[in-house]
């Protein structure tokens, strides 16, 4: 009989809530397409996506400075959430923590239409919950996959997470233009993203679990290994650590992960957040469509967020080529070729070589999970949960910052709007091409001494 290590469950687990929170992220855009469509119209754009839709489904005259406020909404606590909840996991373990971060987007998301037609403030509100809650995934992730997997697995195990990530927002970008043209039109979207988080629910209330030694039906010899093998983790269960806060503000290590991150996070939300309305506006993609593009994006995405730990290890154990300049070399891919195709969008008119060129940004983002992604857990091994949220705090702060910022571009009157996104482009390349830079310099995968507990 086949059976499966617990820890791949674990694992699996991880993904699967990792694809919820992008679904929501991904849904989002796609359904702000269709619920500013009575905008699109009263300004007379010739826009294929707004064709049809049911008097029955309402729609919202907001300008382009308020979506921004709404899309970037998930993210005005989910910056701070993760450092604070990374702290108490280290002292109470992962589970619970983790299961808040399905349930509570879970309600929130099923009730997002109903909080749309009754005022949007609330549903700016009801935004910054779901982010808030979503805020507790992460930091429980990185925990319990330290705890489960020996340091050469982790990179897998923590590619995983990007894999999902893609999986959900591919799968939402897939069947969101689908589900916009029923009769329930966009708040079908949000129904169908509440109704994926349930089965998780079950799932992790079965199999979810701080540590292999809370299991009596695990291999004694998995036990042992995996205690052996996360550097005394299971030590420091019992012990009040304090969490050395000043060393880590001061770390090289730790601000080359903050600037990475920042960077590509600016414009890997961007795209989440604002290129359905891109190839919207600028191309006159039907919704159908566009789903269809932003999935085919996404997807390549995920893929090579899965392949580029394989080829890194690779790299590293069969080239014999340095951990460190393994991971300069994924980052400079996954940072460097997004900043020359965002650069070469606003420079051509085909919309085949766009589509190409947008694809080709986010299937190189995705070797990023063999260059700063599996950092973290090299130097910094005991305090991957505090230094995995602090490291991605700018990276959220961008999260509401990119559609923001685009937002209010876009309501400018700095030139047309070819102009107008042009400028959100060139943005977002000068920040992935600084970020590579300080990642360059500051880059490191030994242990700190801040680490060594």
């Amino acid at each position: 009989m086949l059976t499966i290590q617990r820890k791949w469950i674990i694992s699996m687990l991880g993904m699967y809530s990792c694809g919820l929170m992008y679904a929501i992220r991904a849904g989002i855009g796609v359904a702000m397409v269709r619920m500013t469509m009575v905008k699109n119209e009263n300004d007379n754009s010739s826009n294929s996506s707004s064709s049809s839709i049911s008097s029955n489904v309402p729609t919202f005259d907001w300008n382009e400075t308020l979506q921004g406020i709404i899309l970037g909404g998930i993210f005005y606590l989910y910056w701070i959430v993760p450092t604070i909840v990374g702290s108490l996991i280290e002292r109470y373990g992962a589970k619970w923590f983790a299961l808040i971060g399905v349930i509570g987007p879970c309600i929130l998301t099923a009730i997002t239409p109903w909080i749309a037609t009754v005022n949007v403030y609330l549903l700016i509100v009801v935004m910054i919950l779901v982010g808030a809650t979503q805020g507790f995934t992460y930091p429980s992730l990185f925990h319990l996959y330290v705890r489960w997997f020996p340091p050469e697995e982790l990179s897998k195990a923590n590619s995983g997470i990007q894999v999902g990530q893609s999986i959900g927002g591919t799968l939402i970008y897939l069947i969101g233009g689908f589900l916009c043209e029923t009769s329930v039109g966009w708040p079908l979207i949000f129904y169908v993203e509440a109704a994926f988080h349930l089965p998780w629910i079950f799932l992790w209330l079965y199999f979810g679990s701080d540590h292999p030694d809370n299991h009596t039906n695990i291999d004694i010899n998995m036990k042992s290994s995996s205690s052996s093998m996360i550097n005394g983790i299971e030590n420091q269960k019992d012990k009040k650590i304090r969490t050395p806060w000043l060393a880590i503000l001061k770390s090289g290590a730790v601000w080359s992960s903050l600037l990475s991150k920042f960077a590509c996070s600016y414009g890997f939300y961007m795209f989440l957040s604002k290129i359905p309305a891109y190839l919207d506006s600028e191309y006159n993609v039907s919704i159908v469509d566009n789903g269809f593009i932003c999935g085919a994006a996404f997807g390549s995405y995920g893929l090579f967020c899965f392949i580029a730990p394989y080829i890194s290890n690779w790299m590293i154990d069969r080239l014999n080529i340095s951990v460190l300049t393994t991971r300069k070399l994924f980052q400079a891919i996954a940072m460097l070729i997004p900043c020359i195709c965002l650069l070469a969008i606003t420079f051509i008119n085909d919309k085949t070589i766009m589509i190409i060129l947008l694809i080709m940004a986010m299937l190189s983002y995705g070797f990023f999970t063999g260059g700063e992604w599996t950092m973290i857990s090299e130097y910094a091994p005991n305090f991957v949960g505090v230094v995995s949220g602090f490291t991605h705090i700018l990276g959220f702060i961008a999260g509401f910052l990119a559609p923001y910022i685009v937002g209010m571009i876009l309501d400018s009157n700095i030139g047309d709007e070819r102009f107008k996104w042009n400028v959100a482009f060139w943005i977002s390349a000068a920040l992935y091409f600084i970020g590579y830079l300080a990642f360059w310099f500051l880059a490191t995968v030994e242990q700190q001494y801040w680490d060594e507990i």
